[in-house]
C-alpha cells in the first residue's frame, strides 16, 4: 500500500510540473529538518521571509523511526534583504546508548533570480559532526521552484542538484545529489490554504551521519501535510509538518513531527 501510495504521489509530482501555470499559491514557506526554507529534507529556491527585510524563523522537530529510534532537531533560520538565508541545526540522536548532539548544521543560501512563480538560488551547508560519531561534511547545491496549477489547486515544484563531500578516514568521498518535491494547496475551496500537501524524494537527507531518514539505498521517499495556521500575513507566521518518512524502505519508515514559528522584524 505505502508503495502504491509513493508511486502515485511521485507521479502527482511530475504531474504537477507540467500543468504549469503562474501562481506561488500552492507553497508556504516552511523549514526543512536541517533549518533552511524548503520542503522535508530537500531545500527549495525561497528564503523564509522575501517580503521583509529581516526575519527569524526558529522550529524543532523529530523523527521517529521504531525501536527507539528517534532524533531530536532544532532549528533556526534567518532571512536577510529578501535574498539571504542563514540557517542552523542541532542533530541530536542516539550514540553509544545516550542521546548525543551528532552533529551541528550550519546553511546558507542566496536567491539569485524572483519572478513571478519561478525562483533560482544557490545554497549550501557545513555539517560540523560528533568527533567520536564520524567526520564532517558539506555540500552545495543549485534549486529552483516554479509555480503550478493541478487540476485547479495550486502547487509548487522544486528541482534540487548538487554535489557532497564528506571525510570518510584519511579519505574523502563525494556524491552527486539530487532532489525533487512539490508543495500543493490541498483542496483550498475546502480548506482555505490552510492545508499543504508536500512530498519530496531525494538521495539525501537532512544530516550526512547516522540520520532517521536513510537516502543510501535507493532514495528516500517523503510526503505529508503542512499546516499554516496562521495564513493571513503579518509579522507573524508559524508552521506545522506532520510526515511519514523514507516510506519506500521497509527497515527505515519513520514519522517526522515539525513545528516552527517566525517574526518579521522589518
Amino acid at each position: 500500500m505505502l508503495k502504491r501510495l509513493a508511486i502515485l504521489s511521485l507521479a502527482l509530482l511530475v504531474a504537477a510540473a507540467a500543468f504549469g501555470q503562474s501562481t506561488m499559491a500552492g507553497a508556504v514557506n516552511g523549514m526543512t529538518f536541517n533549518g533552511s526554507t524548503g520542503l522535508i529534507v530537500v531545500p527549495d529556491a525561497r528564503v523564509g521571509w522575501e517580503k521583509s527585510k529581516v526575519g527569524l524563523d526558529v522550529g524543532y522537530g523529530f523523527v521517529y523511526a521504531g525501536n527507539d529510534r528517534m532524533d531530536h532537531i532544532p532549528r533556526f533560520a534567518l532571512s536577510l534583504f529578501k535574498k539571504f538565508e542563514i540557517s542552523g541545526a542541532l542533530h541530536l540522536g542516539d550514540l553509544y546508548g545516550e542521546t548525543e548532539l551528532l552533529n551541528f548544521i550550519l546553511g546558507g543560501k542566496f536567491q539569485l533570480y524572483k519572478e513571478g512563480s519561478g525562483a533560482l538560488a544557490l545554497g549550501g551547508d557545513i555539517e560540523m559532526a560528533n568527533e567520536a560519531a564520524a567526520g564532517n561534511s558539506a555540500k552545495l547545491y543549485l534549486a529552483a521552484t516554479y509555480g503550478g496549477n493541478f487540476f485547479s489547486m495550486p502547487a509548487v515544484t522544486t528541482a534540487t542538484i548538487g554535489w557532497q563531500m564528506a571525510e570518510q578516514g584519511d579519505f574523502p568521498t563525494s556524491q552527486f545529489i539530487y532532489g525533487m518535491g512539490f508543495s500543493m494547496s490541498l483542496f483550498p475551496s475546502a480548506f482555505k490554504n490552510y492545508v499543504y500537501w508536500v512530498t519530496d524524494f531525494s538521495n539525501f537527507a537532512y544530516a550526512v551521519y547516522q540520520p532517521k531518514i536513510y537516502a543510501g539505498a535507493r532514495g528516500a521517499f517523503n510526503t505529508g501535510f503542512r499546516i499554516h495556521p496562521t495564513k493571513g500575513g503579518g509579522p507573524f507566521n508559524m508552521v506545522i509538518d506532520i510526515v511519514g518518512t523514507d516510506l519506500l524502505d521497509n527497515n527505515e519508515r519513520g514519522i517526522g513531527l515539525t513545528v516552527s514559528g517566525g517574526y518579521a522584524f522589518k
